[in-house]
């Protein structure tokens, strides 16, 4: 466990530079917000396509060396950014590239974690990886809006880039792990959309599309409030620390107390978090109310991961993670496609209407109960 929180903090210290600023940047090339959605929508439908065959590079490769894999890939979607402008097919082909990466990378996170973590304590290391995470996004941000202001997005790229290849370091300190597939494609499928599945349906899914308009949307509102990435990377960072001392109470709460309460608390919390984002104005309102959402977004977020990996591990844990994952992607390329048509066809109440969308569907993290029961 102490290899994969070393490694996910190097990691997201790297992403932490970069990815709230993938938006902004599209954005400052002029694509428009429909059009940035339309390349965030390819990035599900290709996950979608690839899913059943990364699921085989995954159990071929090993669980570390799948994850090692990602790595080239991120470069080479990282080095694509940077000429999109020149080439612009590059368009159409980066989404591509984000999902085999978020396939490889995100299966093989999941299984390592269940492979290795321990039930009773699951609370805390859940808040533990969660913790090094925020660590990493406590000076990221603001690294990489400063890099931008002083150098240039490529460089921040490159920059992110190095950074990558040393998070898989501490990984390889022991041996790689594998697993069996025992499933087929329809059986996967198919398996998602039984009746007893709905609750997963409503819960993954109400996390996938709220996040995503969170990683999409939202930088770009920052965007046009502010006008200076640097700006939002400070912005970001403040808020982060601010975050940072509620890891150990609800780690700690999480193993101890009714994780179903917990959530149920957690989730009324964080849909107001959302809800304030509409009224966001300015530094303060940016300021009070986006500390408010990230220090609730923690405290549904732990006991609801902890409930999703004690679900996986009384299952075939490799099928249920790519299911969800799945739910994941379909569930934003859905929504997706419903505020791209939103964008296109008004400028005023569009942001308005997608923190209200995220705020609705911030409400489905509680439907992972049922299965806790």
């Amino acid at each position: 466990m102490n290899e994969l929180y070393a490694s996910y903090g190097i990691l997201n210290f790297a992403l932490g530079l970069i990815s709230i600023f993938i938006p902004i940047y599209l954005y400052q090339l002029g694509y428009s917000v429909t059009t940035i959605l339309f390349f965030f929508f390819l990035n599900s439908v290709s996950f979608v396509i690839f899913s059943y065959w990364g699921a085989r590079i995954v159990a071929r490769l090993g669980v570390k060396h799948a994850m090692l894999t990602t790595i080239p890939i991120f470069i080479a979607f990282f080095l694509g950014l940077r000429f999109i402008q020149d080439f612009p097919i590059l368009f159409f082909i980066l989404p591509i590239l984000r999902s085999l990466k978020m396939i490889l990378y995100n299966y093989s996170f999941h299984l390592n974690f269940i492979q290795h973590s321990d039930r009773k304590h699951r609370g805390r290391e859940v808040s533990i990886m969660q913790a090094m995470e925020v660590t990493a996004g406590i000076i990221s941000p603001f690294l990489g809006g400063v890099i931008i202001k002083y150098y240039s997005f490529p460089v921040l790229f490159i920059a992110g880039s190095v950074i990558l290849l040393l998070a898989m370091v501490p990984l390889f300190l022991t041996k790689d792990t594998y697993e069996k597939i025992t499933f087929d494609k329809k059986n996967l499928i198919l398996g998602i959309f039984k009746k007893e599945n709905l609750n997963f349906i409503y819960s993954f899914s109400g996390y996938a599309i709220e996040s995503w308009i969170g990683m999409i949307i939202w930088p770009i509102f920052l965007f046009t409030l502010f006008a200076n990435v640097a700006s939002i990377g400070a912005i970001t960072s403040i808020t982060t620390l601010l975050t940072f001392v509620i890891f150990y109470f609800v780690g700690k709460a999480t193993d101890r107390k009714d994780k179903r309460k917990l959530l149920r608390f957690g989730t009324i919390l964080y849909f107001f978090g959302w809800v304030g984002r509409i009224f966001v104005s300015g530094f303060s309102s940016m300021l009070f109310i986006d500390t408010y959402k990230n220090l609730t977004q923690h405290i549904v977020m732990i006991p609801w991961s902890v409930c999703a990996y004690d679900i996986a591990a009384k299952r075939n844990y490799f099928k249920f993670i790519i299911q969800r994952e799945i739910i994941f992607n379909i569930s934003r390329a859905l929504v997706l496609l419903g505020l791209m048509l939103v964008f296109f066809l008004t400028d005023n109440y569009a942001f308005t209407i997608s923190f209200l969308v995220a705020a609705f569907f911030s409400l489905f993290y509680v439907a992972l109960n049922k299965e806790t029961a």
